[in-house]
């Protein structure tokens, strides 16, 4: 079953430097937590349909998977995927406010099978809310520096 974990900021940088900066694979690992290698797989490197070969680091698992910018809108909206059904996704939505640009971050994800399972989803859940919130923390001291 997919879930999904929200996680919200407001940032005080302006949509098109946040878009910018989550547009750009090179600086995926700002947002993408535990991510030690994105390579792309061909030589689209931005829009929708880019796709890139990952290397993860979850916890003591290291976890090859193809992401894949599976939504876009300049300046508004980006949604990078890892490929399969069982993939997550994040989804980065940006308003303009005064004060800077309010990101929405949606993160959907696969809930565990198995017997085990209601007896860990709390702990995937809040892990995943706590990577959600980590990745709107890094981006805003990203672009802070820049």
């Amino acid at each position: 079953m997919k879930k999904t974990v929200q996680a919200r900021a407001t940032i005080a940088a302006s949509a098109a430097t946040l878009f910018e900066c989550l547009a750009d694979y090179k600086r995926a690992d700002v947002f993408i937590e535990g991510l030690e290698q994105l390579t792309p797989v061909a030589a689209q490197t931005t829009g929708e349909d880019a796709q890139f070969e990952a290397v993860l680091k979850v916890g003591a698992y290291t976890l090859r998977t193809t992401i894949v910018i599976t939504s876009l809108q300049p300046g508004r909206s980006i949604t990078w995927s890892s490929a399969g059904d069982d993939g997550q996704s994040l989804t980065f939505e940006l308003s303009p406010e005064r004060s800077g640009t309010t990101v929405n971050l949606t993160v959907t994800y696969q809930q565990p099978g198995g017997v085990g399972a209601a007896l860990i989803a709390p702990f995937v859940e809040h892990t995943i809310q706590h990577r959600a919130t980590g990745a709107l923390e890094r981006l805003r001291e990203h672009v802070s520096r820049a």
